[in-house]
């Protein structure tokens, strides 16, 4: 009995260090935004991917037409799209001359899909321009992004982090976990930490310049990868790129996961490219054990607390409170000011369940299914 004492002891002061990282490392990544003021001399594109994004394009392109002439060119690449996406950018493209569409019919087998969308639509921008990516449920202030993205240089990456919206429970429960354990070991005080090799970006809002974006090979150099933005910031900031994070929660603004199975989704995306990688499927049960452990482990204070074990519940009470400030502050990173936190264990079973099922079931994204 004593050794298994000591053991969870062990257990619990590890976590705990684990999480005060965590924390230590959300703080300094918050403190990685750099002030990008007024408008440079460059002319902006911007490039849309869209599939089925009937509810959304429309009110995009609202907001775009009425950005100055700093606004070049607004090309929307449509993949594919079943519904009233055409038929709405057409509509657009009578009242701004600026507006492009590109339908794509086909897809190369061994492309993602909207990798492969972006990089066709990189073959409309002129040189001279900076470019700016943005999905199509993308909300803000245009002029302001635009402004910004005009002052991009060779050898830059303006990556924006938006404000999340959040509707329901589910999702600002899912995005205070999610933000904490993004921030907190895998932020942006890494990716302006030259001595680190990796690079965090949002896929619905950066900028770079039709150089740079060659030079690191564009989306080709990530066409298999499910999740593709975060791929290939980390190849820009191996091969050289100034990844530069901007505090766009004021004014830019992206739907946050809505259910469970959009959350699930994400997840068996993330972990599709990780797992794609490993010899042997082992690990990930290794993996989703001490996931397992590291999340749910300190939640032994309620039985401890009933079987009146006082000392082993002020250590297992501690770890889960530290662990619940992290998730706290992961919310107040997207403004979540009620503490959803203590619900971390949700979305913390939406993770490593998805981390086995990516193995076993494989990943249905956009229509496609993608199987290790």
């Amino acid at each position: 009995m004593i050794l298994i004492n000591d053991l969870l002891i062990i257990m619990l002061l590890g976590i705990t260090m684990i999480i005060l990282y965590g924390i230590r490392s959300l703080i300094k990544s918050m403190n990685s935004f750099k002030v990008i003021k007024g408008f440079g001399n460059k002319k902006v594109t911007v490039i849309i991917p869209a599939r089925n994004e009937e509810n959304n394009i429309g009110k995009l392109l609202e907001n775009l037409i009425k950005v100055n002439n700093k606004l070049n060119k607004i090309i929307i690449v449509n993949d594919r799209s079943t519904d009233n996406t055409e038929k709405i950018v057409k509509e657009f493209i009578n009242i701004d001359k600026r507006i492009h569409l590109i339908n794509i019919r086909n897809v190369s087998n061994d492309w993602v899909p909207k990798s492969f969308v972006l990089f066709e639509g990189m073959k409309y921008v002129d040189f001279k321009e900076a470019v700016l990516f943005l999905d199509a449920d993308v909300k803000g202030d245009m002029q302001k992004i635009v402004d910004i993205s005009s002052n991009i240089k060779e050898g830059q990456l303006y990556t924006f982090l938006p404000y999340f919206e959040c509707d329901n429970f589910i999702s600002k429960v899912s995005q205070s976990f999610l933000s904490a354990i993004l921030l907190g070991y895998f932020g942006y005080d890494k990716t302006v930490n030259k001595k680190e090799d990796y690079g965090l970006m949002f896929g619905c809002c950066w900028s770079i310049s039709p150089y740079t974006y060659y030079e690191i090979g564009g989306h080709a150099s990530v066409k298999n990868d499910l999740v593709e933005d975060k791929n290939l910031a980390t190849r820009a900031k191996q091969l050289g790129v100034d990844i530069i994070p901007i505090d766009g929660r004021n004014y830019i603004k992206t739907k946050s996961w809505n259910n469970s199975n959009d959350i699930k989704n994400l997840l068996s995306r993330i972990f599709f490219d990780y797992e794609k990688q490993l010899s042997s499927s082992y690990y990930v049960y290794l993996l989703a054990l001490a996931l397992f452990l590291f999340f749910y482990l300190p939640l032994g204070w309620i039985p401890l607390l009933i079987l009146k074990q006082y000392f082993l519940f002020l250590l297992f009470f501690s770890a889960y409170l530290i662990e619940n400030i992290f998730y706290y502050l992961g919310g107040l990173t997207n403004k979540i000011k009620l503490p959803y936190s203590i619900f971390y264990f949700i979305p913390a079973y939406y993770l490593i369940t998805s981390m086995i099922n990516v193995k076993n079931k494989g990943v249905k994204w956009k229509g496609e299914l993608y199987k290790i």
